[in-house]
């Protein structure tokens, strides 16, 4: 990709066999989420005084916000240690960034209890400063915000390119704007996330001896903020070449593999620190004693080395399908690591046991299919990808933008 690519709506059939599927599965969602704001919690959902959360938080939110911090590794590359190359993959990362954050933001609605009592969390004078959950809700919360924001430039640049006069006068006058306050957006993007992800591992901290050893460390924060940054990148790479597999999006070889041996550093990393925390604590005796944790816990472990000799690996670099998979590897490595500090290596107390219901199930898939498709609109009416050939899509996308930006 060079410096004069630039995105474009992507146009097409919006009722699309694809999108049908995720409104479908969506609807089965919203029809459980529907009874469960009826008959509460308890009737839809496996949680118990043991277990008061199943898989909403540790995979709505927690993975789902590791998928969505793509936007936040992307930027640090393109922004903060000035990689400029990276910047045609942020539009595309910040749009699935802002989508995986507010799916996070309204699963947990979904989860709590007393859903009804949520205003206080915008009541600073009854703040507990000393949560950490306080900070991942204020910071998860500013920071949707924030990555809407980001995405904004999209919408303005297709109102002002849209041929009634009244959408062009909006995006031509607030563009400008918007881009001079950009940057103080763009930095509190790069805090907010290191913020909240590692608060995300520090949260499981205060399980103390209910999480097993080999996932208790004073180092959970480090690891959550290194496996956010690893699932960043691999969903980075894993959608622009989705997009280019679907829509033709430009898909540079090259600046994946770049982008790809940062990933197998992180992946490296994350292996690292995480043995050398395991030895320095006495902890080796567990990995002596094969049980159902040690199984998660090697496989875990064969998730991260895997992607990072294949990233590292010239045959794979120039290779986009084996790049993909290992970009999918990679992603799959963050979210198991995520769902078993959370849950699977989770000692809910003599007693309780955990298996999420189908009314969960229907939620969180319901939940990613929508988010599924709100991309495929947002993509289609709003220039966020680059493609390769513009000539047959730039005519269908122009007329999706001008058919947005008229209601």
């Amino acid at each position: 990709m060079s410096g004069h690519d630039h995105p474009k709506a992507i146009g097409g059939k919006l009722f699309s066999p694809l999108m049908n599927v995720c409104l479908g599965l969506f609807a089965l969602s919203v029809a459980v989420m529907a009874y469960r704001f009826f008959a509460g919690v308890g009737p839809v959902s496996a949680m118990s005084d043991g277990y008061a959360w199943g898989i909403w938080e540790p995979v709505n939110v927690v993975v789902f916000t590791g998928i969505g911090a793509g936007a936040y590794s992307t930027g640090l590359l393109c922004y903060l240690l000035n990689q400029g190359k990276y910047h045609p993959l942020v539009r595309p990362a910040v749009l699935l960034g802002a989508i995986a954050y507010s799916l996070a933001g309204a699963s947990i609605l979904i989860a709590l209890g007393r859903y009804w009592n949520v205003y206080w969390l915008f009541l600073p004078g009854v703040w507990n400063l000393g949560s950490v959950l306080l900070e991942v809700a204020a910071c998860v919360m500013t920071y949707v915000m924030v990555l809407w924001i980001e995405v904004l430039p999209a919408v303005l640049e297709g109102a002002a390119d849209s041929k009634h006069p009244f959408w062009a006068k909006i995006g031509k006058k607030w563009g400008p704007v918007l881009a001079k306050a950009m940057p103080y957006f763009i930095a509190a993007a790069m805090i907010l996330p290191t913020m909240h992800q590692s608060s995300l591992g520090g949260l499981m901290l205060i399980a103390g001896p209910k999480l097993n050893p080999l996932w208790h460390t004073a180092l959970l924060p480090t690891l959550a903020l290194i496996s956010c940054l690893a699932m960043g990148y691999g969903a980075v790479v894993a959608l622009t070449n989705i997009l280019h597999m679907t829509w033709n999006a430009k898909a540079d070889q090259r600046l994946f593999a770049d982008l790809s041996k940062v990933n197998g550093g992180l992946l490296f990393l994350f292996v690292v620190v995480r043995l050398v925390d395991i030895a320095a604590h006495g902890k080796l005796k567990y990995l002596g004693v094969f049980d159902f944790h040690l199984f998660f816990f090697l496989l875990e472990t064969a998730l991260f080395l895997v992607p990072a000799f294949m990233f590292f690996s010239k045959k794979v670099q120039q290779n986009r399908g084996k790049l993909l998979g290992a970009a999918l590897l990679s992603i799959l490595a963050g979210a198991l690591w995520r769902i078993d500090a959370y849950l699977t290596a989770y000692n809910g107390g003599d007693g309780f046991e955990y298996m999420p219901s189908l009314g969960e199930i229907a939620v969180t898939v319901g939940m990613a299919a929508v988010g599924v498709a709100v991309f495929l609109v947002v993509a289609r009416f709003f220039p966020v990808v680059v493609v390769d050939d513009a000539r047959d899509h730039s005519h269908v996308g122009a007329g999706q933008v001008q058919a947005a930006a008229g209601r």
